[in-house]
């Protein structure tokens, strides 16, 4: 049995062409390998990263990886950003592979599970968390082709005499330790750290938060709660990045690493411990409303450079009615302990909340480049307000008016506005937009990530040398032809 798994690329209004590994697909991976949850130890598994593909061959078409492989299941992964793309690519699948079974999962094709089976896009389509129901979906079908797929928790398929099946919710992984490693050594992570200078070496100690802020997927995708790794385990994954693929930078992908405060410090300690400190430093998010003096010193002593904090908007009555009540002066705190303890800070704020003036974005933007700056790792991330999974665009319209601008999926990532309120029109939008620069580098703002392009990208993979393109065409990231 062999088993492909595609990260299907983003859109190009993504504004930015950095990849860092998907370790969903990699737990996936791994999960199979070693038959983790059913009988699949040994599955032939193979990952493709469309992301990176691209980037080495921007003319490329799937035809050049799919020609390498003879899969059994096609598992492609979306984003709401990418999920055009990733029925391109099941289209591809089909057309190279006529009898693979072509899955489908992640966060953009969860809430379409339905229609993406029935217009015949997907096979099947995975929902939500994915290592126990993919497990059990390459057992069943290996076995049994499509005969006993009702038997497989957590699918939307089409039965043989035409009906589209939802099976019940497949259960959570509760101890996140019952997971092997993702699967790495199937990623080119040389490369993932070339383009990225240092911020692939990526890893989630945690997944979920016990927060439901409305705007936020996270608990339609992971649901309501935080399930964690034990520290032992953190430090082995640490380890591996550190030790066998040379990462000095980790990220840390948790949705909320400080939201248990003595499991955080736990993971400090550890960290001290290990004989790994000095030998890489880390970033993660937090919520602000938890982090004080002492809790910067331990980050800091443990060797976190950056903590993304969640700001979002100044406006303390719209956060409240998002679900999100987290006053000024808490923040400003927040920013202060983090300054004085010597960690930069990467502000995250929402632009087009709606209900928030074009006035009152600006405000916030300036606010936050008031305050920091002291760091050289201090930074301003805005992203546009997009409801990207269809349970946030219910929970956000019972709360707020808003008018979805469009819906062309490849708009909807974040680097652009795509929904407009009374108080802020789509042109006001595309105004701040301006003025930030599409490549955040030259605009009025002038503490505003810097969006890596494809030029740029391709600068560090050696394919653009002062503007012209090498003549010697790179390795291609996939088995030759069989």
């Amino acid at each position: 049995m062999q088993v492909l798994l595609v990260n299907a690329r983003r859109s190009s209004y993504s504004g930015e062409s950095i990849s860092a590994p998907q370790l969903g697909l990699l737990s996936l991976a791994a999960t199979l390998r070693e038959g983790t949850f059913h009988d699949t130890k040994g599955t032939d598994v193979r990952f493709i990263d469309d992301q990176l593909f691209v980037l080495q061959r921007p003319l490329a078409t799937p035809n050049e990886f799919l020609r390498g492989h003879h899969p059994d299941i096609v598992g492609i992964q979306v984003l709401t950003s990418s999920l055009k793309n990733g029925i391109k690519l099941g289209a591809e699948s089909r057309r190279h592979h006529p009898n693979a079974l072509v899955v489908y999962g992640g966060v953009g094709a969860t809430p379409l599970a339905r229609k993406l089976v029935e217009d015949g896009s997907a096979d099947v389509v995975v929902k939500g968390e994915g290592e126990v129901t993919f497990s059990h979906l390459v057992h069943e079908y290996g076995n049994n082709g499509r005969k006993n797929l009702r038997k497989v928790r957590g699918i939307v398929f089409r039965d043989d005499d035409g009906t589209v099946v939802e099976t019940p919710a497949a259960p959570q992984v509760m101890r996140l330790d019952k997971l092997p490693k993702p699967a790495r050594d199937l990623a080119d992570m040389q490369l993932y750290n070339q383009i990225s200078r240092g911020r692939s070496g990526n890893l989630v100690t945690s997944r979920g938060c016990s927060y439901a802020c409305a705007y936020c997927y996270s608990k339609h995708q992971w649901g309501v709660g935080q399930r964690r790794h034990s520290a032992d385990r953190v430090i082995e994954e640490i380890r591996e990045l550190v030790e066998v693929h040379g990462f000095d930078r980790i990220r840390i992908e948790d949705d909320d690493f400080v939201e248990d405060v003595p499991r955080m410090q736990e993971l400090c300690r550890s960290i001290e411990r290990s004989g790994l400190q000095g030998k890489f430093e880390w970033e993660a998010k937090a919520r602000p409303d938890l982090i004080d003096d002492d809790m910067a010193r331990m980050l800091r002593d443990s060797g976190c450079f950056r903590l993304l904090v969640g700001v979002e908007t100044l406006d303390w009555s719209l956060l409240k009615r998002l679900g999100r009540p987290v006053k000024v002066d808490v923040t400003e705190r927040a920013l202060s302990s983090l300054s004085k303890a010597g960690i930069g800070v990467q502000a995250t704020l929402i632009l087009g909340i709606p209900g928030e003036t074009d006035e009152a974005m600006r405000s916030t933007i300036t606010w936050l480049q008031s305050r920091l700056g002291d760091n050289r790792h201090d930074i301003v991330s805005p992203c546009f307000f997009v409801p990207f999974h269809h349970e946030v665009e219910k929970d956000m319209a019972k709360r707020v008016d808003f008018t979805l601008e469009t819906d062309d999926s490849d708009c909807f990532t974040g680097h652009i506005p795509v929904t407009s309120s009374e108080a802020a029109s789509i042109d006001e939008l595309w105004k701040l937009y301006d003025d930030m620069t599409p490549t955040r580098r030259d605009g009025k703002y002038k503490r505003i990530a810097y969006l890596a392009d494809l030029s740029t990208v391709q600068t560090r993979l050696g394919l653009l040398d002062g503007g012209a393109p090498q003549t010697k065409e790179p390795a291609a990231l996939v088995p030759e032809v069989q």
